[in-house]
């Protein structure tokens, strides 16, 4: 007798078709480290407490309105949360080029699947810590959560938009990856990761609010502190970067798709 075969719908193969990816990429990060997963959730805290030591007499002294530990946390897990995308995005199509042999995996799905793995991993480390601060007697307002994960999706978006076009560019042209390495490293400075906004000249409060990133930086602390003094910033500006970064991200790809299946 023929045997079977169950029709899916669309939705349901592309659910499967990423679950299996999302599978496949913890498995690649961590499941060769036994305390990989646990790694995941405490790479921000080492990084906090490193530069908390060496940084924690400054800052201590310019965040007047909450814990230090957690104004260095704030910039690290959202600037991670845009680089986490960006990143992936230029290294998803050659690190899985094998799977674009089956017909249902296409390279948007590679690419979503990674996206997907980043902002998982960057709440999980970020919500570990606040627990962790909680138990610590540090008081928490739950008040404005939602801006806390505006501030999440806005960050993971607009680095998702980098991370299609970077996708493309690097495909075509290699040199791109190492580009995008280099131009990165100054946003730790340029998105009040490490000094608030606040307290800074007005000149270079007009230059730093054009980044986006120090917008929702800066409104993740106030969400959670809402004593933190924030200066004339807001979601607004964000949201329009990460539409237009978003949109042009994905033309850019879709317009790319055949030659990025051919690598």
């Amino acid at each position: 007798m023929p045997v079977a075969i169950p029709k899916r719908s669309p939705w349901t193969n592309q659910r499967l078709v990423l679950g299996a990816l999302l599978h496949r990429e913890a498995v690649t990060r961590f499941g060769e480290y036994k305390l990989g997963l646990l790694w995941m959730l405490l790479e921000p805290l080492v990084s906090v407490i490193v530069l908390g030591l060496l940084l924690g007499p400054i800052v201590g002294r310019t965040a007047r309105d909450m814990p230090y530990p957690f104004f260095l946390l704030h910039g690290f897990v959202l600037l991670q949360t845009f680089s986490g995308p960006l990143m992936a995005g230029m290294k998803a199509i050659d690190a899985n080029a094998g799977l674009l042999v089956f017909p249902k995996v296409q390279p948007l799905d590679l690419l979503l699947a990674r996206f997907l793995f980043e902002l998982v991993s960057s709440l999980l480390s970020f919500s570990a810590f606040c627990l962790l601060g909680v138990w610590f007697g540090i008081s928490l307002s739950l008040d404005n959560l939602h801006v806390l994960l505006a501030c999440f999706l806005l960050t993971w978006l607009t680095g998702c938009g980098f991370g299609l076009m970077c996708c493309v560019g690097t495909a075509q042209f290699p040199a791109v990856e190492k580009i995008v390495a280099f131009v990165k490293r100054p946003l730790m400075f340029l998105s009040c990761v490490l000094y608030p906004y606040f307290d800074l000249p007005e000149e270079a409060q007009k230059a730093l609010a054009l980044n986006p990133l120090t917008h929702t930086i800066e409104l993740s602390r106030k969400s959670l502190f809402p004593f933190y003094h924030l200066g004339d910033l807001n979601l607004q500006y964000p949201a329009l970067c990460a539409i237009v970064v978003l949109a042009f991200g994905i033309c850019i790809f879709r317009n790319h798709r055949h030659f990025l299946t051919q690598q």
